[in-house]
């Protein structure tokens, strides 16, 4: 699979997934202290792993703190 398949592909998963989320109520402020959660275990289990999460961790912790 192309690496352009897969971004779309994935895209259209994270749009499937945001439906389900969205019709149950699931708020954004759990969905985004949920995945800063998750980013940060995978930064401590994993020093040098190929994704640099700190930008990401930054601004969902941006985005958080204006929920």
């Amino acid at each position: 699979m192309s690496r352009l398949s897969e971004i779309i592909d994935n895209h259209d998963k994270l749009n499937r997934l945001y439906s389900i989320l969205k019709h149950y109520g699931v708020s954004a402020q759990f969905v985004t202290t949920s995945v800063i959660e998750k980013f940060e275990s995978i930064a401590d289990e994993e020093q040098n792993n190929e994704m640099d999460t700190t930008d990401l961790l930054e601004d969902l912790k941006l985005f958080c703190a204006g929920l």
